[in-house]
Protein backbone atom coordinates (compact mmCIF):
# COMPACT_ATOMS: atom_id res chain seq x y z
CA UNK A 1 0.00 0.00 0.00
CA UNK A 2 2.72 2.46 1.12
CA UNK A 3 4.83 1.40 -2.54
CA UNK A 4 1.09 2.78 -4.41
CA UNK A 5 0.67 5.90 -2.08
CA UNK A 6 4.51 6.67 -3.30
CA UNK A 7 3.89 6.65 -6.81
CA UNK A 8 0.49 8.28 -6.82
CA UNK A 9 1.98 10.81 -4.90
CA UNK A 10 5.29 10.83 -7.47
CA UNK A 11 2.52 11.49 -10.12
CA UNK A 12 0.64 14.18 -8.51
CA UNK A 13 4.02 15.82 -7.97
CA UNK A 14 5.03 15.66 -11.36
CA UNK A 15 1.85 17.00 -12.66
CA UNK A 16 1.38 19.78 -11.23
CA UNK A 17 5.02 21.47 -11.53
CA UNK A 18 5.86 24.86 -12.42
CA UNK A 19 2.18 25.86 -12.85
CA UNK A 20 1.74 25.75 -8.86
CA UNK A 21 4.29 28.13 -8.01
CA UNK A 22 2.22 30.68 -8.21
CA UNK A 23 4.11 32.49 -11.40
CA UNK A 24 2.89 34.10 -14.70
CA UNK A 25 -0.85 34.35 -13.85
CA UNK A 26 -0.89 36.74 -16.44
CA UNK A 27 1.63 36.95 -19.16
CA UNK A 28 5.25 37.85 -18.26
CA UNK A 29 6.13 41.57 -19.14
CA UNK A 30 9.73 43.01 -19.67
CA UNK A 31 12.55 43.64 -22.12
CA UNK A 32 14.58 40.63 -24.04
CA UNK A 33 17.55 41.68 -25.63
CA UNK A 34 17.89 39.22 -28.28
CA UNK A 35 15.65 40.67 -31.19
CA UNK A 36 17.86 44.23 -31.82
CA UNK A 37 21.26 43.02 -30.12
CA UNK A 38 21.47 39.66 -31.06
CA UNK A 39 24.68 38.24 -30.61
CA UNK A 40 27.03 41.12 -31.10
CA UNK A 41 30.09 40.31 -28.53
CA UNK A 42 32.75 42.71 -29.95
CA UNK A 43 32.51 45.69 -28.00
CA UNK A 44 35.64 47.14 -28.81
CA UNK A 45 34.13 47.81 -32.47
CA UNK A 46 30.40 48.51 -31.22
CA UNK A 47 30.53 49.44 -27.52
CA UNK A 48 27.37 50.36 -27.43
CA UNK A 49 25.54 47.72 -28.80
CA UNK A 50 27.45 44.86 -27.76
CA UNK A 51 25.95 41.88 -25.61
CA UNK A 52 27.62 43.18 -22.24
CA UNK A 53 26.50 44.06 -18.33
CA UNK A 54 26.25 47.61 -18.91
CA UNK A 55 23.77 46.59 -21.87
CA UNK A 56 21.28 45.35 -19.13
CA UNK A 57 22.42 47.52 -16.69
CA UNK A 58 21.25 50.58 -19.13
CA UNK A 59 18.00 49.00 -19.22
CA UNK A 60 16.91 48.46 -16.09
CA UNK A 61 17.50 51.57 -15.14
CA UNK A 62 14.96 52.25 -18.06
CA UNK A 63 12.03 49.70 -16.94
CA UNK A 64 12.83 51.00 -13.11
CA UNK A 65 11.12 54.31 -14.35
CA UNK A 66 7.56 55.25 -12.90
CA UNK A 67 5.90 54.50 -16.24
CA UNK A 68 7.24 51.15 -17.16
CA UNK A 69 6.81 50.18 -13.71
CA UNK A 70 2.92 50.71 -13.90
CA UNK A 71 2.46 49.80 -16.91
CA UNK A 72 4.01 46.00 -15.88
CA UNK A 73 6.98 45.59 -17.47
CA UNK A 74 9.13 43.75 -15.01
CA UNK A 75 11.37 41.21 -16.45
CA UNK A 76 15.23 42.17 -18.04
CA UNK A 77 16.54 39.04 -19.51
CA UNK A 78 19.26 38.27 -21.09
CA UNK A 79 19.36 36.07 -24.49
CA UNK A 80 22.50 33.96 -25.91
CA UNK A 81 26.27 34.65 -26.19
CA UNK A 82 26.31 35.69 -22.28
CA UNK A 83 28.78 32.55 -21.15
CA UNK A 84 32.24 31.90 -21.22
CA UNK A 85 32.83 29.80 -24.07
CA UNK A 86 33.97 26.65 -21.73
CA UNK A 87 32.41 25.81 -18.54
CA UNK A 88 34.86 25.76 -14.95
CA UNK A 89 36.28 23.16 -13.99
CA UNK A 90 33.74 22.32 -11.34
CA UNK A 91 31.40 22.09 -14.88
CA UNK A 92 29.11 25.45 -14.02
CA UNK A 93 28.81 27.79 -16.41
CA UNK A 94 30.11 31.67 -16.16
CA UNK A 95 29.37 34.96 -17.41
CA UNK A 96 31.48 35.59 -20.10
CA UNK A 97 35.01 37.19 -18.07
CA UNK A 98 34.95 40.11 -20.35
CA UNK A 99 31.86 41.22 -21.13
CA UNK A 100 30.22 40.64 -17.52
CA UNK A 101 33.05 41.05 -15.65
CA UNK A 102 31.44 41.43 -12.46
CA UNK A 103 29.55 38.29 -12.50
CA UNK A 104 25.69 37.23 -12.80
CA UNK A 105 25.28 37.32 -9.76
CA UNK A 106 26.21 40.81 -9.29
CA UNK A 107 24.33 41.27 -12.32
CA UNK A 108 21.27 40.12 -10.61
CA UNK A 109 21.73 42.04 -7.49
CA UNK A 110 21.52 44.74 -9.47
CA UNK A 111 18.61 44.33 -11.82
CA UNK A 112 16.50 43.44 -8.47
CA UNK A 113 18.02 46.49 -6.93
CA UNK A 114 16.07 48.22 -9.41
CA UNK A 115 12.74 46.12 -7.99
CA UNK A 116 13.27 44.02 -11.25
CA UNK A 117 13.57 40.38 -12.17
CA UNK A 118 16.39 38.88 -13.51
CA UNK A 119 16.17 36.24 -16.68
CA UNK A 120 18.52 34.17 -18.65
CA UNK A 121 19.12 31.77 -21.76
CA UNK A 122 20.32 28.54 -22.15
CA UNK A 123 19.43 25.32 -24.69
CA UNK A 124 18.73 22.27 -24.50
CA UNK A 125 21.28 20.71 -26.91
CA UNK A 126 24.70 20.29 -26.43
CA UNK A 127 25.48 24.00 -27.59
CA UNK A 128 23.25 27.18 -27.88
CA UNK A 129 22.57 28.75 -30.81
CA UNK A 130 25.33 31.08 -30.66
CA UNK A 131 27.65 27.96 -29.83
CA UNK A 132 27.77 28.38 -25.94
CA UNK A 133 27.81 25.55 -23.46
CA UNK A 134 24.04 24.18 -23.32
CA UNK A 135 22.44 22.15 -21.11
CA UNK A 136 23.34 18.17 -22.95
CA UNK A 137 26.53 16.60 -23.16
CA UNK A 138 24.94 14.69 -26.23
CA UNK A 139 22.45 15.05 -28.66
CA UNK A 140 20.27 12.49 -27.21
CA UNK A 141 20.44 14.42 -23.71
CA UNK A 142 21.71 11.28 -21.74
CA UNK A 143 20.21 12.78 -18.63
CA UNK A 144 20.83 14.37 -16.43
CA UNK A 145 23.54 16.10 -18.84
CA UNK A 146 24.42 19.60 -16.90
CA UNK A 147 20.97 20.55 -15.78
CA UNK A 148 21.19 19.86 -12.07
CA UNK A 149 24.18 21.66 -12.26
CA UNK A 150 22.64 24.87 -14.19
CA UNK A 151 19.62 25.01 -12.00
CA UNK A 152 21.65 25.27 -8.57
CA UNK A 153 24.11 27.80 -10.54
CA UNK A 154 20.83 29.58 -12.22
CA UNK A 155 19.20 29.80 -8.56
CA UNK A 156 22.30 31.03 -7.10
CA UNK A 157 22.74 34.08 -9.12
CA UNK A 158 19.18 34.93 -8.28
CA UNK A 159 17.38 34.13 -11.57
CA UNK A 160 13.99 34.76 -12.03
CA UNK A 161 13.67 33.55 -15.14
CA UNK A 162 14.86 30.77 -18.22
CA UNK A 163 14.47 30.66 -21.53
CA UNK A 164 15.34 26.87 -22.59
CA UNK A 165 16.31 27.13 -26.40
CA UNK A 166 16.02 23.93 -28.64
CA UNK A 167 19.56 24.19 -31.34
CA UNK A 168 22.30 21.57 -31.36
CA UNK A 169 19.49 19.00 -30.14
CA UNK A 170 17.54 15.74 -30.97
CA UNK A 171 14.53 17.16 -31.99
CA UNK A 172 12.56 13.89 -31.51
CA UNK A 173 9.76 14.34 -28.89
CA UNK A 174 10.78 11.39 -26.93
CA UNK A 175 14.32 13.77 -25.95
CA UNK A 176 12.81 17.06 -26.17
CA UNK A 177 9.99 15.71 -23.64
CA UNK A 178 12.16 14.24 -21.63
CA UNK A 179 14.60 16.85 -21.11
CA UNK A 180 12.05 19.69 -20.92
CA UNK A 181 10.26 17.71 -18.15
CA UNK A 182 13.44 17.36 -16.58
CA UNK A 183 15.22 21.05 -16.47
CA UNK A 184 12.02 22.08 -14.84
CA UNK A 185 11.81 19.44 -11.92
CA UNK A 186 15.90 20.63 -11.68
CA UNK A 187 14.38 24.32 -11.35
CA UNK A 188 11.61 23.26 -8.79
CA UNK A 189 14.73 21.66 -6.70
CA UNK A 190 16.00 24.66 -6.04
CA UNK A 191 13.51 26.05 -4.27
CA UNK A 192 13.34 29.47 -6.05
CA UNK A 193 10.63 30.54 -8.34
CA UNK A 194 12.05 30.63 -11.56
CA UNK A 195 9.82 31.35 -14.87
CA UNK A 196 10.24 29.20 -17.46
CA UNK A 197 10.06 29.71 -20.70
CA UNK A 198 10.10 26.49 -23.79
CA UNK A 199 10.82 26.73 -27.09
CA UNK A 200 9.88 22.89 -26.96
CA UNK A 201 6.94 23.07 -29.51
CA UNK A 202 8.61 24.63 -31.79
CA UNK A 203 11.68 22.16 -32.42
CA UNK A 204 8.58 19.45 -32.45
CA UNK A 205 6.93 21.69 -35.01
CA UNK A 206 10.10 21.55 -37.17
CA UNK A 207 10.36 17.88 -37.15
CA UNK A 208 6.89 17.27 -38.38
CA UNK A 209 5.61 16.18 -35.29
CA UNK A 210 2.12 17.09 -33.49
CA UNK A 211 2.67 18.85 -30.31
CA UNK A 212 0.71 17.83 -27.17
CA UNK A 213 -0.04 21.61 -25.92
CA UNK A 214 -1.44 19.82 -22.89
CA UNK A 215 1.92 18.29 -21.34
CA UNK A 216 3.52 21.47 -22.45
CA UNK A 217 1.41 23.67 -20.62
CA UNK A 218 1.92 21.31 -17.07
CA UNK A 219 5.58 21.96 -17.49
CA UNK A 220 5.92 25.47 -18.83
CA UNK A 221 4.62 28.91 -18.36
CA UNK A 222 5.05 29.79 -21.83
CA UNK A 223 6.13 28.12 -24.58
CA UNK A 224 7.60 29.16 -28.06
CA UNK A 225 5.24 27.44 -30.58
CA UNK A 226 6.52 29.31 -33.97
CA UNK A 227 9.31 30.79 -35.81
CA UNK A 228 11.41 33.34 -34.79
CA UNK A 229 10.00 36.91 -35.22
CA UNK A 230 12.36 38.67 -37.44
CA UNK A 231 12.78 42.93 -37.68
CA UNK A 232 9.89 42.59 -40.44
CA UNK A 233 6.31 43.44 -41.16
CA UNK A 234 6.27 40.28 -43.27
CA UNK A 235 7.26 37.98 -40.07
CA UNK A 236 4.88 39.70 -38.15
CA UNK A 237 1.65 39.15 -40.75
CA UNK A 238 2.87 35.78 -40.75
CA UNK A 239 3.15 34.84 -37.29
CA UNK A 240 -0.48 36.52 -36.54
CA UNK A 241 -1.59 34.02 -39.81
CA UNK A 242 -0.44 31.01 -38.55
CA UNK A 243 -1.84 31.68 -35.05
CA UNK A 244 -5.01 32.54 -36.34
CA UNK A 245 -4.97 29.12 -38.26
CA UNK A 246 -4.91 27.32 -35.28
CA UNK A 247 -8.51 27.77 -33.67
CA UNK A 248 -8.93 25.21 -31.09
CA UNK A 249 -6.94 22.79 -32.95
CA UNK A 250 -4.63 20.21 -30.51
CA UNK A 251 -5.37 21.45 -27.94
CA UNK A 252 -3.78 24.86 -28.82
CA UNK A 253 -6.20 27.91 -27.44
CA UNK A 254 -7.74 25.58 -24.80
CA UNK A 255 -4.56 25.18 -22.79
CA UNK A 256 -3.54 28.98 -22.64
CA UNK A 257 -4.12 30.87 -19.23
CA UNK A 258 -3.49 31.91 -15.76
CA UNK A 259 0.30 30.45 -15.56
CA UNK A 260 0.71 29.00 -18.69
CA UNK A 261 0.61 30.79 -21.97
CA UNK A 262 1.44 30.62 -25.85
CA UNK A 263 4.28 33.04 -26.73
CA UNK A 264 4.55 34.56 -30.25
CA UNK A 265 7.89 35.60 -29.79
CA UNK A 266 9.05 39.60 -29.55
CA UNK A 267 7.68 42.94 -29.69
CA UNK A 268 9.38 44.49 -32.17
CA UNK A 269 7.70 47.87 -31.90
CA UNK A 270 10.36 50.76 -31.82
CA UNK A 271 12.73 49.12 -33.90
CA UNK A 272 13.50 49.59 -37.87
CA UNK A 273 10.72 47.64 -39.77
CA UNK A 274 7.75 48.53 -38.64
CA UNK A 275 5.46 51.93 -39.24
CA UNK A 276 3.21 53.47 -36.52
CA UNK A 277 -0.02 51.47 -38.04
CA UNK A 278 1.72 48.65 -37.68
CA UNK A 279 3.45 48.96 -34.67
CA UNK A 280 -0.22 49.19 -33.05
CA UNK A 281 -1.18 46.21 -34.63
CA UNK A 282 1.42 44.09 -33.02
CA UNK A 283 0.81 45.39 -29.27
CA UNK A 284 -3.09 44.88 -30.11
CA UNK A 285 -3.17 41.11 -31.67
CA UNK A 286 -0.61 40.36 -29.18
CA UNK A 287 -2.92 41.67 -26.66
CA UNK A 288 -5.52 39.65 -28.05
CA UNK A 289 -3.40 36.06 -28.05
CA UNK A 290 -2.83 36.86 -24.39
CA UNK A 291 0.96 37.05 -25.49
CA UNK A 292 3.68 37.70 -23.22
CA UNK A 293 4.80 41.44 -23.73
CA UNK A 294 8.61 41.08 -24.01
CA UNK A 295 10.01 43.98 -25.74
CA UNK A 296 13.10 43.05 -27.88
CA UNK A 297 14.42 47.15 -28.93
CA UNK A 298 16.34 49.72 -27.82
CA UNK A 299 14.91 51.28 -24.97
CA UNK A 300 17.78 53.83 -24.74
CA UNK A 301 17.00 55.72 -28.43
CA UNK A 302 13.27 54.90 -28.43
CA UNK A 303 10.76 57.27 -30.52
CA UNK A 304 8.07 58.95 -28.31
CA UNK A 305 5.06 57.72 -30.39
CA UNK A 306 6.13 54.05 -30.23
CA UNK A 307 7.33 54.59 -26.45
CA UNK A 308 3.65 55.42 -26.39
CA UNK A 309 2.00 52.36 -27.94
CA UNK A 310 4.21 50.26 -25.98
CA UNK A 311 2.70 52.00 -22.49
CA UNK A 312 -1.17 52.27 -23.91
CA UNK A 313 -2.55 51.43 -20.77
CA UNK A 314 -6.04 50.30 -22.09
CA UNK A 315 -4.44 47.87 -24.18
CA UNK A 316 -2.27 46.59 -21.71
CA UNK A 317 -5.03 45.95 -19.59
CA UNK A 318 -6.43 43.53 -21.94
CA UNK A 319 -3.61 42.06 -22.19
CA UNK A 320 -3.04 41.69 -18.86
CA UNK A 321 -6.75 40.63 -18.16
CA UNK A 322 -6.90 38.41 -15.01
CA UNK A 323 -9.68 35.71 -16.87
CA UNK A 324 -6.68 34.87 -19.19
CA UNK A 325 -8.54 33.49 -22.37
CA UNK A 326 -6.67 33.56 -25.37
CA UNK A 327 -8.30 35.86 -27.94
CA UNK A 328 -9.06 33.95 -31.74
CA UNK A 329 -9.98 35.27 -35.44
CA UNK A 330 -13.41 35.18 -35.93
CA UNK A 331 -13.81 36.48 -39.77
CA UNK A 332 -11.19 36.82 -42.20
CA UNK A 333 -11.47 38.90 -45.64
CA UNK A 334 -9.54 38.76 -48.71
CA UNK A 335 -12.12 39.73 -51.09
CA UNK A 336 -8.87 41.38 -53.25
CA UNK A 337 -5.92 43.67 -52.53
CA UNK A 338 -8.15 46.33 -51.35
CA UNK A 339 -10.53 44.88 -49.74
CA UNK A 340 -8.61 42.34 -47.14
CA UNK A 341 -9.44 42.55 -43.05
CA UNK A 342 -9.60 40.82 -40.17
CA UNK A 343 -11.72 40.62 -37.57
CA UNK A 344 -10.16 39.22 -33.80
CA UNK A 345 -11.86 38.55 -30.48
CA UNK A 346 -11.04 38.18 -26.67
CA UNK A 347 -13.53 37.45 -23.47
CA UNK A 348 -12.18 39.34 -20.74
CA UNK A 349 -13.12 39.14 -17.02
CA UNK A 350 -16.37 40.32 -16.13
CA UNK A 351 -18.39 39.73 -19.44
CA UNK A 352 -16.52 41.86 -21.52
CA UNK A 353 -14.88 41.59 -25.12
CA UNK A 354 -11.75 43.00 -26.82
CA UNK A 355 -12.62 43.42 -30.30
CA UNK A 356 -9.20 43.77 -33.26
CA UNK A 357 -10.05 45.40 -36.43
CA UNK A 358 -7.14 44.82 -38.54
CA UNK A 359 -6.79 46.96 -42.00
CA UNK A 360 -5.14 44.15 -44.30
CA UNK A 361 -5.88 46.32 -47.67
CA UNK A 362 -3.54 48.55 -49.56
CA UNK A 363 -5.68 50.77 -51.27
CA UNK A 364 -6.08 54.63 -50.11
CA UNK A 365 -5.64 55.24 -46.87
CA UNK A 366 -8.07 53.58 -44.51
CA UNK A 367 -10.73 50.97 -44.97
CA UNK A 368 -14.40 50.59 -43.42
CA UNK A 369 -14.53 47.09 -41.59
CA UNK A 370 -18.12 46.25 -40.05
CA UNK A 371 -18.04 43.83 -37.26
CA UNK A 372 -21.92 42.22 -36.87
CA UNK A 373 -22.55 40.96 -32.93
CA UNK A 374 -22.86 37.15 -34.55
CA UNK A 375 -19.29 37.31 -35.43
CA UNK A 376 -18.37 38.15 -31.82
CA UNK A 377 -20.82 36.02 -30.41
CA UNK A 378 -23.24 38.44 -28.89
CA UNK A 379 -27.17 38.39 -29.33
CA UNK A 380 -28.26 40.49 -32.40
CA UNK A 381 -30.66 43.07 -29.51
CA UNK A 382 -27.93 43.49 -27.03
CA UNK A 383 -27.25 46.97 -26.55
CA UNK A 384 -23.05 47.16 -26.27
CA UNK A 385 -21.19 50.20 -25.35
CA UNK A 386 -17.73 50.44 -27.56
CA UNK A 387 -14.75 52.10 -26.35
CA UNK A 388 -11.55 53.03 -28.23
CA UNK A 389 -8.28 51.79 -26.37
CA UNK A 390 -5.72 53.29 -27.98
CA UNK A 391 -7.74 56.69 -28.04
CA UNK A 392 -9.01 56.41 -24.84
CA UNK A 393 -12.31 57.32 -26.39
CA UNK A 394 -15.75 56.01 -25.69
CA UNK A 395 -17.04 55.68 -29.03
CA UNK A 396 -21.06 55.11 -28.06
CA UNK A 397 -23.85 52.76 -28.00
CA UNK A 398 -24.26 50.34 -30.42
CA UNK A 399 -26.78 47.38 -31.22
CA UNK A 400 -26.11 44.83 -34.17
CA UNK A 401 -23.04 45.94 -35.21
CA UNK A 402 -20.08 48.42 -35.21
CA UNK A 403 -18.47 50.24 -38.38
CA UNK A 404 -15.44 52.22 -38.41
CA UNK A 405 -12.65 53.69 -40.41
CA UNK A 406 -9.27 51.87 -39.88
CA UNK A 407 -5.67 53.11 -41.30
CA UNK A 408 -4.15 50.89 -43.24
CA UNK A 409 -2.31 48.15 -41.69
CA UNK A 410 -3.39 49.10 -38.25
CA UNK A 411 -5.81 48.17 -36.14
CA UNK A 412 -8.44 49.42 -33.74
CA UNK A 413 -8.56 47.39 -30.55
CA UNK A 414 -12.34 47.71 -28.55
CA UNK A 415 -13.34 47.04 -25.64
CA UNK A 416 -17.65 46.13 -25.71
CA UNK A 417 -19.42 46.37 -22.45
CA UNK A 418 -23.06 45.88 -21.85
CA UNK A 419 -25.00 49.23 -22.31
Amino acid sequence: MFGFLYIMLTIFVNVVHTLDNGLALTPPMGWLAWQRFRCEVDCNVDPDNCVDEKLFMQHADILAQPEWRKAGYEYINIDDCWANWERDSNQRLVGNSTRFPSGMKQLAEYIHSKGLKFGIYNDMGTETCGAYPGECKDKQCTLPGYMGIDAATYAAWGVDSLKMDGCNSNHSSEVLDTAYIFMGDELNNTGRDILYSCSWPDYIRLNGLTVNYTKIASHCHLWRMYSDIQDSWDSVVNIIDWIGQQGPKDGFLEVAGPGKWNDPDMLIIGNFALSYEQSKTQMALWSIMAAPLLMGNDLRNLDPKMKEILLAEEVIAVNQDVLGKQGYLVSKVNEHFCNKYDIWMRHLNGGDIAVALWARGTCGQHMQITVNWQQIELSETQPMKVRDLFEQKDLGSFTGSFTSFVNLHGTMLLRFSKA
